[in-house]
């Protein structure tokens, strides 16, 4: 299950920063909460904003700071792990809209509901 978070701390390189200024695009905080033991995460490049209304997708373009299949980011025991990803920009109409992971296998994740704001800048803990 996935909730929005309240204030999560992510550095996007200054130089991504400059370019994204000048892009419509979606920029999305994520947090996975500490685990006990070690783990691994990744990212898949079908992970999508997919729009409630019009059901259109904005493709992930960026990730920073979690691996892109096939590879893996390990996540050390008792950590809340902070990773940033970078979308296409939404249709200008849409007001809500949901981030999924679409994988071939179980372990995929969904943050639904997300309501849009002005800056398109967003903040999620992902369970």
């Amino acid at each position: 299950m996935a909730e929005i978070a309240e204030k999560v701390k992510i550095e996007i390189a200054p130089e991504l920063t400059q370019e994204l200024k000048n892009e419509n695009q979606v920029i999305v905080h994520c947090m996975f909460p500490a685990k006990m033991d070690e783990y691994y995460l990744r990212i898949w490049p079908t992970t999508y904003l997919v729009c409630k209304h019009t059901q259109s997708r904005a493709k992930i373009i960026h990730q920073e700071n979690i691996s892109l299949v096939p590879n893996w980011t390990k996540v050390n025991p008792s950590e809340n792990f902070f990773f940033t990803l970078i979308f296409e920009g939404l249709p200008k109409s849409c007001r809500s809209f949901d981030m999924i992971e679409e994988i071939p296998q179980s372990g995929g994740f969904a943050v639904r509901n997300m309501i849009r704001n002005n800056a398109d800048v967003y903040r999620v803990v992902i369970d």
